[in-house]
């Protein structure tokens, strides 16, 4: 589940954020509220745990493994 309070589990949808900017657009009419394909309305899109732990793995060679000092 994307959910937006949990930081790196997730990324705002990028065909709502389309759908956000034609709006601020049409201040008009408004949103036509149809249900997006991707997130199915959420607003968010949920990384896989594959990538989870690939971001995970490469901070920590990064910021942990780099600073080891293998003597």
């Amino acid at each position: 589940m994307p959910d937006p309070t949990l930081h790196g589990n997730g990324y705002n949808c990028p065909a709502c954020e389309l759908r956000r900017e034609a709006d601020r657009q049409r201040t008009v009419f408004g949103s036509t509220d149809t249900p997006c394909n991707q997130c199915h309305g959420t607003g968010r899109i949920a990384k896989t745990a594959a990538q989870i732990v690939a971001e995970q793995a490469a901070w920590t060679r990064e910021h942990y493994w780099s600073q080891k000092s293998y003597v």
